[in-house]
């Protein structure tokens, strides 16, 4: 029953949050923004929107230009467009444009940029509602001087399908973590991508987490990788508020997860996360019974352990199945859906 509901909240409202927020802190641009735990995130405000409502899309930064891929848009369909925008010095976005879009319509994906290539990975399509059919597909593209993309060109699958993954790159290595195939997934896959940009096959980790994920939030911190929150399978209780890390081992593999002592203040679900400036951040999201406009960060230390949660800067908006991005002195969330009017 638990999976259905699951997938419900995935298929909820066919409006997204179209508005665009930046996180903005004072600070000189040659001076990092968090270095202090006192120093915290001033306010949240407004920018440029995309051109097309979306929500349970994915996000990702090259350089100076975000990229924007797939989801569901105001209409409840599934969608393969991709749009980028530049970011100005001053955290500010010019206008989205589209460009090449996916092969494959898709929700619930994740990215990775690996040198000059952009990576979709896993998602779903399909009927809209309990029945959408996980995706083990792989896109990339090349991204080109002017920030447009090349032609999406298919890769290896993925060996199992998943749907609500995340996806972690390092070192020449992108990692499928968690997500849904008919069942809540522990596994990981990871795949070398060659000095061409292709992929050619996938092969799974020994290592899976100690929790199954499926909508949650992950980040890469240095040779950390982070996993938390997400739905619980066949429970009353709907979101977790864990944490759990393991690192990337020299050989590429993944050490045994741990249980950090750290929770979250808020369990949530369909939340989005980023680490940077040995800070993690998680935003939005689900509970269970209302989408959220909290924003929680904690201290990550120099071996990768972190510290208590806090609260910092609420949202605008309460939304969830957003992104969360940041670049230099700024974090963005962007899109998502908000009790089902679309906020421009």
């Amino acid at each position: 029953m638990l999976a259905h509901k699951s997938v419900f909240y995935g298929a909820l409202s066919s409006i997204v949050i179209i508005a665009i927020v930046v996180l903005t802190y004072h600070s000189s641009p040659s001076r990092s923004i968090v270095k202090k735990a006192s120093l915290a995130p001033l306010k949240w405000v407004y920018t440029q929107s995309f051109q097309y409502s979306r929500r349970a899309f994915s996000a990702a930064i090259h350089q100076d230009h975000i990229y924007i891929m797939g989801g569901v848009n105001g209409h409840g369909e599934y969608i393969k467009t991709v749009e980028y925008s530049k970011i100005n010095t001053n955290g500010s976005l010019g206008p989205w444009q589209s460009t090449t879009a996916l092969n494959e319509s898709r929700f619930y994906l994740d990215s990775a940029i690996l040198g000059h290539f952009l990576y979709v990975v896993g998602g779903a399509n399909g009927p809209l509602g309990d029945d959408n059919i996980p995706l083990a597909s792989v896109e990339r593209a090349k991204i080109l001087a002017d920030g447009r993309l090349g032609s999406w060109v298919k890769q290896a699958y993925l060996s199992t399908p998943r749907r609500g993954l995340r996806v972690i790159n390092n070192n020449q290595t992108i990692y499928a973590l968690g997500g849904y195939n008919g069942s809540f997934l522990k596994t990981i896959e990871r795949a070398e991508v060659l000095p061409n940009g292709d992929i050619k096959h996938w092969r799974a980790e020994s290592e899976p987490s100690r929790v199954d994920r499926y909508i949650h939030s992950a980040a890469r911190h240095n040779n950390k990788i982070i996993l938390l929150a997400g739905h619980v399978d066949k429970s009353n209780t709907m979101s977790y508020g864990d944490v759990e890390t393991t690192t990337i081992l020299p050989d590429k593999t993944l050490s045994p997860w741990t249980v950090e002592p750290s929770r979250l203040r808020q369990p949530r679900f369909i939340a989005s996360a980023t680490a940077f400036n040995y800070y993690l951040y998680i935003a939005g999201g689900h509970d269970g019974t209302q989408r959220l406009d909290s924003v929680e960060f904690a201290h990550i230390s120099k071996k990768g352990s972190l510290g208590q949660w806090r609260n910092t800067s609420s949202l605008n908006t309460a939304r969830s199945a957003a992104a969360l991005v940041h670049y230099r002195d700024f974090i963005y969330i962007l899109g998502g859906v908000n009790k089902g009017l679309a906020i421009r």
